[in-house]
C-alpha cells in the first residue's frame, strides 16, 4: 500500500479536514477498534480506541497501552501508523510526535488531527442489499442422489463483486456448505439474465416469531467471467447510486 505521504497523485486519499475528522468521529461514535503500530514494525501493535477530541488543540486522543515500554517506544517513533475499517471500507492514517495525556484521570495518547487519510473499499467483499421492491432472484439447478435434477428459484438477498447471499424461504435447496451450483442464473433487475457458478460457504438459520424457519446461504462465484463480472458489477453500481441519492433526499 502506498504510504500516506505519496497521496498527491492517490484517488483514495483524503484531505479535507472536514471529512477527515467526520470519519474519525464516526470511528469514535461506534466503538470501533483500531489498530495502532509505529510505521515499518508492524509486528507489534495494538487494539486502541478514539476516545475524544480537543478542539481547542485540534487533538486526536486515543487509548495507549498498558504496556508502559510500547508506550515509550510509540512516544519516541517518528510515524505512528492507524487502521481501522468503517463500514466494511479500510481506512488507514499517519500520527507525527504522539504525546502523553490523560483522559477520565487515565492515560492515553493524543494527536494532531491528520492531514491526510486513506480510504479504500474492496469491492468483492462490499454486499448491496436487494431493495425489497425490486427483487432479485436466482435460478439453479439441484442435483441429488437418487433423485431427478431440479430447478429452484430463490431470493438474492445482497450481492457484492464476488458472491451473494441466497435466502431459501421455502425449503428448496439442500443446507449445506461445500455445495456448488453450476451455471446458476441471477435474474437482476434492468440487467437481465447473468449466468455465474457459485460455491455455499456457510449457511445460517433463523428462527422466526411465526416459527417458521429463514435459512440464508452465503456463496462465492466461482471464476466467475469477465461479461458476467461487468453486468454484476454494473447492477450493484446502479442499486449504490440509487441508495446515495435516497440518503441525500433526492428520492
Amino acid at each position: 500500500m502506498p504510504s500516506i505521504s505519496e497521496h498527491d497523485e492517490d484517488p483514495f486519499v483524503l484531505t479535507a479536514p472536514l471529512e477527515i475528522r467526520s470519519i474519525l468521529r464516526t470511528v469514535q461514535r461506534h466503538a470501533i477498534l483500531v489498530r495502532m503500530y509505529i510505521k515499518g514494525d508492524t509486528d507489534q501493535s495494538i487494539m486502541t480506541a478514539i476516545l475524544a477530541f480537543d478542539d481547542v488543540s485540534n487533538h486526536v486522543i486515543v487509548d495507549c497501552s498498558a504496556d508502559a515500554e510500547l508506550n515509550q517506544r510509540l512516544i519516541n517513533a517518528h510515524t505512528v501508523m492507524f487502521e481501522t475499517q468503517v463500514d466494511r471500507i479500510h481506512v488507514s492514517f499517519a500520527a507525527k510526535e504522539l504525546q502523553n495525556c490523560t483522559h477520565d484521570g487515565l492515560p492515553a495518547f493524543s494527536f494532531a488531527l491528520p492531514e491526510s487519510m486513506r480510504r479504500v473499499q474492496r469491492r468483492e467483499d462490499y454486499r448491496v442489499d436487494i431493495p425489497m421492491g425490486e427483487p432479485a432472484t436466482c435460478t439453479v439447478t439441484v442435483v441429488e442422489p437418487r433423485q431427478a435434477p431440479r430447478r429452484a428459484v430463490v431470493k438474492i438477498k445482497d450481492i457484492s463483486a464476488g458472491g451473494l447471499a441466497l435466502v431459501d424461504s421455502d425449503n428448496v435447496l439442500p443446507h449445506q456448505s461445500g455445495v456448488t451450483f453450476n451455471n446458476a442464473q441471477l435474474t437482476l433487475p434492468e440487467v437481465g439474465e447473468v449466468a455465474v457458478d457459485i460455491d455455499v460457504l456457510r449457511v445460517h438459520t433463523t428462527v422466526l416469531p411465526n416459527k417458521k424457519e429463514l435459512v440464508e446461504l452465503a456463496c462465492k462465484f466461482v471464476d466467475i467471467s469477465n461479461p458476467s463480472s461487468m453486468l454484476v458489477q454494473g447492477y450493484i453500481g446502479r442499486l449504490e447510486r440509487r441508495l446515495n441519492a435516497k440518503r441525500r433526499g433526492y428520492q
